[in-house]
Order: structure tokens, then sequence, then C-alpha cells
């Protein structure tokens, strides 16, 4: 509940404070006091926006605080200590705004979050509002409940999976051209380097056996002649003819031993090794077909790492790379086959769930039209009927909300066809259907606070007291608790109802525009409604009307 609220500098006021209470305060004044001011100050501090040319001429800034108490269960972070809450929003003239809960900085969206479900603001010209089918469909839902409103977060979140997934099957659909034309690409490729049968090891002596081939004969021709020379007829010959000598040296000595040693090992070394020369020669034999399958292999291989890398393995590895890429697109395409079956399972679900809040919006719509008839014959318009109209989109189509467009209808006189609340009903009429869907709405609300400004517009006599009894009788609410319930108007029939009335009275002070607030005691009641009603507040009998509709108003409210 807000105990005060406290503006500064916002439009024609420069400092006022309003103590509230409990039941229902009203709010009075003349036209331009700045009555509305106060609650632009109250819609401020649920996060609207704050435009500078709200900031009072030749001020530094404009800010308004309220203290809440009991501090909302949303606000439990934000309170320090003790059973109140500051609530506070700064605009400078200069700057973007600030916001406050208990003096911490916070997004002014926060202070919606925090205030927003206890504190509920109907503006003036609501039934213009009213008029769009999107207010009506969620003031229809508001209506419906808890359970209702579980059963339309199960559809939200259908209705979530099913796009995301249909957009899925989209992009893969528009995608499928694109990935048949890389799949034939990568299975081409891989089918050339498969073709290749590629060796590592092998084709890494391809240069090799290539120059051996292609010079075969001066290989032969040169490995004959150093066989002959490193062998009997050669150097061998000789290096024998030196062993045979050292081993007739007459002596038996370590160092003649190990000359004889080495010399026996070179002509052995000699001797194999002119073998060894005779065979590799005798091996390379000039073969013209081997040549030019090398060096076609030799050409296939440059082709292949031209294109898929620098070597054989780089070759090997894209090929790798290649395969993995087939199977995620082989892989998408199959993707693609079963996201088509999921987008029909998804949008099954979805229309399901919809059909349930389909339900749920008509088994609301009739009870509210019927609470709407019974609060349109409390204020004036007994052969009025209201309807609900909840029907499917064109087309049967879904949208993020559901499948429904819900129309509120309005018979405002016998004989008369059902017609939109728009078009069906006078302005002064619009108003009470817009205060009668209000009031139904509030008593199913866990709102604390209500604040009404100027709804009574088009409204006035007899109508005017039914309206004030079912503010009064919304404020006293259900026994076990009241609610604060805030109201401008500039009916006296209707203030005649106030638990606590207060003034906005502007003046002029050194030469500026001053708006002051002030509570209307008691004995000054009377007084303050003659003025309202538009006579002379010491003249007797605009005393005794006024005295005549206070006792009106206590006697409705107790019966």
């Amino acid at each position: 509940m807000i105990e005060e609220l406290h503006i500064r500098g916002l439009g024609v006021i420069e400092d006022a404070r309003l103590p509230l209470a409990s039941g229902l305060t009203v709010v009075t004044g003349e036209t331009g006091a700045g009555k509305t001011m106060l609650v632009t100050a109250l819609e401020l501090l649920l996060g609207a926006r704050a435009d500078t040319d709200l900031v009072r001429s030749g001020a530094t800034a404009a800010s308004v605080d309220v203290v809440v108490s009991p501090p909302p269960a949303e606000a439990a972070e934000f309170v320090d200590a003790g059973d109140e809450l500051v609530v506070s929003r700064e605009i400078p003239a200069d700057g973007r705004s600030r916001a406050r809960l208990d003096g911490r900085p916070v997004p002014a969206a926060t202070l919606s979050q925090v205030l927003g479900r206890h504190v509920e603001v109907h503006a003036q010209h609501e039934h213009v509002r009213l008029a769009r089918s999107d207010v009506q469909r969620a003031l229809l839902d508001r209506y419906a409940g808890d359970p209702h409103a579980r059963t339309l977060e199960r559809y939200r979140d259908a209705f979530d999976t099913w796009h995301e997934l249909a957009e899925r099957a989209d992009r893969l659909e528009r995608d499928g051209r694109e990935r048949a034309r890389e799949l034939d690409r990568l299975r081409t490729e891989v089918a050339e380097i498969d073709a290749a049968d590629l060796d590592p090891e092998a084709d890494a002596q391809l240069d090799q056996r290539l120059e051996r081939l292609a010079n075969a004969d001066a290989v032969q021709q040169a490995s004959l002649e150093a066989a002959a020379a490193l062998g009997s007829d050669g150097a061998a010959d000789a290096v024998g003819v030196g062993l045979d000598a050292l081993r007739r040296v007459p002596l038996d000595d370590d160092a003649v031993q190990q000359l004889r040693d080495r010399a026996g090992a070179l002509s052995a070394e000699l001797t194999e090794l002119a073998a060894d020369v005779r065979a590799f020669g005798e091996e390379v034999e000039a073969d013209p077909v081997e040549l030019a399958e090398l060096q076609e292999r030799k050409q296939l291989i440059s082709q292949l790492t031209r294109k898929y890398g620098v070597d054989v393995p780089a070759v090997l590895a894209y090929a790798d790379e290649a395969r993995t890429r087939i199977a995620e697109l082989e892989l998408a395409d199959a993707d693609a086959d079963t996201l088509a079956q999921r987008v029909e399972e998804a949008e099954a679900q979805a229309r399901s769930i919809a059909e349930d809040v389909r339900r749920g919006r008509r088994t609301a719509a009739e009870q509210l039209s019927g609470v709407v008839d019974d609060h349109l014959g409390d204020l004036g318009m007994p052969h009025a009927r209201a309807s609900i109209e909840v029907a499917a989109l064109a087309g049967d189509e879904l949208a993020a909300h559901g499948g429904d467009k819900v129309t509120f209808l309005l018979a405002a006189n016998p004989g008369e066809p059902p017609r939109p609340i728009a078009t069906a009903a006078s302005g002064g009429e619009r108003s009470r259907v817009s205060l009668a869907i209000e009031v139904a709405l509030a008593d199913v609300d866990d709102a604390q606070v209500l604040v009404f400004d100027e709804v009574d517009a088009g409204i006035g006599g007899a109508t005017a007291m039914a309206v004030g009894e079912k503010l009064a009788r919304l404020a006293a609410g259900d026994g076990t608790r009241r609610r604060q319930v805030l109201c401008v108007t500039h009916l006296a029939q209707l203030a005649a109802f106030a638990d606590v009335h207060h003034v906005v009275e502007k003046g002029v002070v050194d030469g500026r525009t001053v708006t002051t607030t002030r509570v209307v005691s008691p004995d000054e009641r009377a007084s303050e409604l003659a003025r309202m009603l538009g006579g002379d507040t010491t003249a007797q009998a605009g005393i005794d009307h006024a005295r005549d509709l206070l006792d009106q108003a206590e006697a409705r409210r107790v019966g």
C-alpha cells in the first residue's frame, strides 16, 4: 500500500505531498490545476517513459517518490531493513531519468517488475484503448485467471518450438540445392583421389625411380666400369698383392698384424663392393613401358597436389575432411526429411493447446459478459447487453497469442444487434462499458492499489453515484482485505463516496503558477462538494445538496 506520494518539479507542481490511506481516495480540483499529474507521477514509478518536457519550467529536475508499506515480495532484494520501501524516479531537465529502490539505482523496467502486479493505473480515455482487439484479448486473458494463464504459457512454448523447427526446415529447404551441388563436388573429388590409390611411402620414391629409368643406359655402363675397376682385374687385385706381401713380413708384431687385418678387410670390402656395383648396374634395365607409366603417375600426382594439397599426405587429409563433410551433408538431408515430420508434430501440438486456450477464453468470455451486464445495469444501462466473441483467426492461422480474434460487442439498446464497442455506443456509454470491464477485472486482480483517472467522463447524475458506489465497494474488497483506490474526478456525486478527499489547487506565488494539495477535512467536505456542483460554497441550497449527496453515499455504502 502507498503511504505517501511526494512530487517535485513535475509540470505545474512545484512541491506536493499526498498522504494516502486504504479505502477510496478522491482527488478533485479545477481544470488545469494538475490533478492528472498525480497519475502521471504514479505511471513514472511504474516505469513509464520519462519525457524531459514533464520537468517544470525553471527546475533542474523533476522527481517522484512513494513510500510503500509493506514492501512487495518482489522488492525483497532491495529492502535493507524495516517494513517500508521507497521508490524514486528522477528526470533531469538535461539528461536521462534515474530510478531507485530504497536508494539503489535500478533500470526503470525494474520498477514495473516490483510494483506492476500491485499498482494498476486506468488512465483517461481507457475506452479508446479498449477498442483495440489486442487490448480486448489481453483483458479477457487476465479475467480468465491463473489456470488459463498457465495454458497460455504452454501454448506460447509450443508455438515457439513449432516456429523454430519450421524456420530450421525452411533454411534446410532453401539450402538443399546448394547442399546437392556441394555433395556432387565432394563425391567427385573423393572418387578422383580414391581412384589414384595413393601410397605416401611408394609415391615418395617416384622421382627416384623415374630418374633411374630415364638414365638406365648410362647407369648400366658406369656401373660395369666401376665394377671392373674395383674387381679382380683392378683395385681388388692390387690390394690382394699388398695383402700377400704383408703376410710374408717376418715379424710377429701387433702393428704388422693390424696392417694385415686392415688389408684383408679392404680386400674383402672391394670384392663385395665390386659385386654390388655390378648387381646394381645389372638391375637397372631400360623399360620404356614402365617409364611411361611412372611419368603418367607423376603427372597424376602433380594434378592432385595442385588441386587438393602440397603433397600426397595433404591430398589424403583433404579426402578425409571431404568424407566428413559428405557425412554432414547427408545427415542434413536426412534431418530435412525427419524435420518435416517434427514440424508437423509441433504444429499439431500447438494447435491442440490453442484449442484449450480458445475454450478457456470462451468460458471466461461468457462469465465476463454476465458480470459486465450486471455492472452496466448499475451504471444506468439496464437494457444493454455485452458479449465477447472469440473467433478463429482468418485462415485458421496461429499467432504468438493463440489462434483467436477477441471482439468485445455491445447491444446498447433492446432489439439492436451486438456490434463492436468502438461503434456500438456513444462516448459516455463507452466510458461506462470501460468502467464496467475495469471493475470486473479488478475483482479478480491481485492489485492492491487501483488508480482511476477521470473514468467517469461523459456520465453524471445517478450514474455518477453508481460509479462512486462501485469504486467504494472495490476499495472495501471482499471483507478480508481493503484495497487502496485512488480516483481523479470532477464529479461531486463520485467524490461523496470518498474515505479521503484531496483537493488540488492552483495559485500564483511570486508571479509563478504553483499547484498545491490539501486534505479536505470532514467539516469542509460539504463546501467542497458544493463548489464541484457549481454553486456558491456558502449558499445554503448548495450546502444542503452536498450534504444530501454525502448522506446518499453513506446509505449506499451501508446497503
